[in-house]
């Protein structure tokens, strides 16, 4: 537990420094002083020393001079001789400790001339002994001369060595006081750095200790998150164990439907089956995207998706459950919706079938209304999509509203069975809604009804289009199943663009060349094509440059554009770095070219053929085949799409694959629909291959399958034998 905050702990060390630097800059100061008041004291030590070795040194001089004049012996003049040489470096020195002190300089200057005027009697009275006798050298006049010089340079030697005493105790008191000064400074200094010492001791204490808090509060968030890793991994795969059964379950029961009565009590009870079957079923698939979302399993699947097509499914799914409410479901879609986006369409589609459904459960009267709208960013090829759910049910209390999106929390607990639930749809909706990159929100009213938002900032359009529009790829492969379209085929080699001319002959495709990207780029200003097929490396200008250009085009941001290389280093990925929409690898079949055009090209629309007058021997124009053939087993295949193929696309499991080929027989044999009798057939032996990769794209031309199954095709009338 701390007792202060880091800031008062970060304060106290920054004074405390400070203070420290404070009393080491003080004790600098006050040394430096004493070492200036000591060293004044030692120069003027050294200055009284000289001057009195000056005088020492005249009277021996004198006293030698003295007893050469009586003997004549020339050993009396060594004092003398001394004194002569050494007297010119005796007064530097006393000049250089006077430095600073004019009145010392003075009398410097004139102990030297009495000295130099000692010297020089010295000299002569040595000059004349030398030269007579010692009656001619003695001279009283001289003797009386000399000793007043020597006293004139004693009373000053004794002025420059005693100082006033007033001045020497200052002096003393100067350096007394200075030498506590440093005392005083070098023990609170010390105190300082002692003090300083023991903080950081205290605060590296208290960081080994945070540091031994944060390593357990690691280790614990460790245990935690694999504690959830687990339950969450316990809940998926008890949700896989219970799925597998729950399958047998609804498809015997959707067996035995078929099988009762229509009037007995049997088929009421397999209808509650069925019912309680698929609730169980809903909350299992809930507990599992819940259980995937806190383990961080989930995984998005961005692809091209038809927005307008899921909220138009919603109608399909709940149209009969709004319906026995006497509920009005309404779908309404901004016509500027483009035609295909980038995102998770199961996902999107999970999150409308919650809403909408919480709708329809808490609404008793009135509507439920699907909006989806879209507004366009400035940059080209990127949009804003907002999907609104309004109902007219009984709303949330304000008191409830903060923890909607809680998971197991319920609006009203208290409710009806029929309004019961798990509590889950709302969590799942919130994450995954923040997992797309989106924002969900909402404002509700007791009485009044409940509006849900979905808002998705950034989503990118698709120049590709959705599974659900694109052709099948069934072989023979027929160009003509889609629409008329304008193709320009870019590629500098005459002999690839004879291929793809005969691969596209007799058809009802118009086929344009060039070279080169400068010549594609002055075809598409002439005219914009519906697709271009454009090579990588060309004379001139190659492929990426000219897509690079031909995106500065105006109105040519989204225009669909295939690279056709023979690189073994460029994958598709590469490809479509450089803003391709598709890739084809050279060398490519029909098939290949026909699945990377039906990216693009939607499938042709049927019309039927205008009515004619009827001979009296022909027999009426028959009803459209797939209304005769196959209505009957396309509510299976829808709830099929809903439940078995999402599982199985989501998972990749074999034994959930499997399990829907089995169903996929089991409709198409019953229903007598031979198209979806292949399809399971072709699957079967692309799993029994390994063949993953077709498995994928199998699984994924699904739902085109049953929409081809949904159109109307009309059979020939024939005439009637006379």
């Amino acid at each position: 537990m701390r007792l202060f905050s880091p800031r008062i702990y970060t304060y106290l060390v920054a004074v405390w420094m400070a203070l420290s630097v404070g009393g080491i800059a003080l004790g600098v100061m006050v040394w430096s002083k004493l070492s200036h008041s000591f060293e004044t004291t030692v120069r003027s030590t050294d200055f009284k020393r000289s001057a009195r070795e000056v005088f020492s040194m005249l009277q021996d001089a004198e006293s030698g001079e003295r007893g050469f004049l009586l003997s004549g012996d020339e050993a009396y003049l060594e004092p003398f001789n001394r004194a002569n040489d050494e007297f010119p470096s005796r007064f530097e020195r006393l000049a250089r400790e006077a430095a600073g002190r004019p009145e010392l300089m003075d009398e410097v200057l004139t102990l030297k001339g009495l000295a130099e005027l000692k010297l020089d009697g010295l000299r002569r009275a040595i000059a004349a002994r030398r030269q007579s006798s010692w009656s001619t050298a003695f001279d009283r006049s001289r003797e009386e001369e000399g000793r007043t010089v020597m006293e004139q340079i004693r009373v000053l030697t004794a002025r420059l060595e005693g100082l006033p005493r007033p001045a020497r105790d200052a002096a003393d008191e100067t350096t007394r006081r200075r030498i506590q000064q440093a005392l005083v400074a070098t023990l609170l200094a010390g105190s300082l750095g002692l003090g300083a010492g023991l903080i950081a001791l205290y605060l590296s204490r208290l960081a080994l200790r945070q540091e031994r808090n944060e390593r357990l509060l690691a280790e614990q968030a460790i245990q935690a998150e694999s504690a959830a890793r687990e339950k969450s991994t316990f809940l998926a795969n008890m949700s896989h164990e219970i799925r597998t059964p729950m399958n047998a379950i609804l498809g015997f029961s959707e067996l035995l439907y078929a099988e009762v009565p229509a009037d007995g009590k049997a088929r009421q009870r397999v209808q509650a089956i069925r019912d309680s079957a698929m609730s169980l079923l809903q909350l299992i698939n809930d507990i599992l995207d819940l259980s995937k979302l806190d383990a961080g399993a989930v995984e998005l699947h961005p692809e091209p998706t038809d927005v307008r097509e899921v909220c138009r499914f919603m109608n399909t799914v709940f149209g009969q459950q709004a319906a026995r409410k006497n509920l009005k479901l309404a779908v309404e879609l901004d016509p500027t919706i483009p035609a295909a986006l980038i995102l998770d369409g199961t996902r999107l589609r999970h999150l409308l079938i919650n809403l909408i459904n919480n709708g329809i459960k808490f609404t008793d009267h009135g509507s439920v209304t699907l909006r989806a709208g879209w507004e366009s960013r400035p940059e080209p090829g990127r949009g804003a999509l907002r999907i609104e759910v309004v109902d007219t049910g009984i709303g949330i209390p304000p008191e409830k509203q903060k923890d909607v999106f809680q998971p197991f929390v319920q609006v009203n607990p208290r409710s009806d069975r029929e309004r019961q639930g798990s509590g889950l749809g709302l969590s799942i909706v919130k994450r995954f809604t923040e997992r797309m990159g989106g924002r969900v929100q909402f404002e509700s009213e007791p009485g009044r009804g409940t509006r849900f938002e979905l808002f998705f900032p950034d989503i990118p359009i698709s120049v590709r289009l959705p599974d659900s529009a694109r052709v099948a790829s069934v072989l023979p492969v027929d160009f003509n199943e889609l629409q008329s379209a304008d193709l320009l085929v870019v590629d500098d080699d005459a002999s690839n663009r004879d291929v793809l001319a005969g691969y596209l002959e007799n058809t009802d495709h118009r086929v344009r060349f060039a070279a080169n990207g400068r010549e594609a780029l002055e075809q598409v200003r002439d005219r914009r094509p519906d697709v271009v097929l454009m090579d990588i490396r060309m004379p001139e200008m190659d492929g990426a440059t000219a897509v690079a250009e031909l995106r500065k085009l105006a109105g040519h941001e989204l225009l669909p554009v295939i690279a056709v290389t023979a690189s073994a280093m460029m994958d598709e990925e590469t490809a479509r770095s450089g803003q391709f929409a598709g890739c084809l690898r050279k060398p490519f079949t029909r098939e290949a070219l026909f699945r990377e055009l039906a990216s693009f090209v939607p499938r042709r629309t049927p019309v039927a053929p205008a009515s004619a007058p009827v001979d009296d021997g022909a027999t009426p124009p028959p009803p459209l085949a797939a209304a005769a053939s196959y209505a009957q087993v396309l509510p299976a295949l829808h709830q099929l799409q809903a439940t078995l193929w999402r599982d199985a696309v989501e998972s990749g499991s074999n034994s959930d694959i499997k399990e829907l080929i089995r169903r996929l027989r089991q409709i198409g044999g019953e229903g007598r629909c031979p198209p979806m009798e292949d399809y399971a057939s072709a699957l079967e032996r692309d799993v029994d291959d390994y063949a993953l990769l077709r498995v994928e794209e199998r699984l994924r031309d699904f739902p085109a399958l049953v929409r081809t199954l949904e159109t109307p095709v009309v059979v020939p009338a024939t005439s009637k034998s006379t």
